[in-house]
């Protein structure tokens, strides 16, 4: 919640505080925890201030298509078609965004039974154990 409202806006302790309603020292240990990851900066609201203003860094950013899926996931399962409570709209042409899918690289649409796990370089050993045991033939095994 502290990351979509970045994304709308929200910069300060007490409107982050005001838009969530949660206790102060929850929202300070999120937002400690949000910088220590670099995904939201922390700053003087002016010279000598001891007010601060909390923007996202750019790998708070690249959270937005992530953050488009899960609202466009939300307005359809939980609000519907037709109830969605906001909308967006692409600044260019005034039409609302498409919505979010997963594509091939020949821009097909994938589902989870269209693809399958392999080991990357940087998988754990209990990734590549998950990996390893899964069921190529049910794709909800890995899960």
């Amino acid at each position: 919640m502290i990351i979509r409202d970045a994304f709308f806006g929200v910069k300060t302790f007490s409107a982050f505080t005001k838009r969530i309603g949660i206790a102060k020292n929850i929202l300070s240990q999120r937002l400690d925890h949000l910088q220590q990851h670099d995904i939201i900066q922390k700053r003087p609201i002016g010279l000598g201030s001891s007010r601060f203003e909390y923007s996202l860094t750019e790998k708070g950013l690249a959270l937005f298509p992530v953050i488009v899926a899960l609202g466009q996931w939300g307005d359809e399962w939980v609000f519907g078609k037709g109830h969605e409570p906001i909308i967006l709209i692409d600044r260019q042409d005034r039409q609302p965004i498409k919505p979010m899918r997963v594509e091939a690289a020949n821009d097909r649409t994938l589902g989870l039974q269209d693809v399958t796990f392999e080991v990357g370089p940087g998988a754990s050993e209990t990734t590549q154990q998950l990996v390893k045991d899964a069921d190529r033939d049910d794709p909800a095994a890995v899960s």
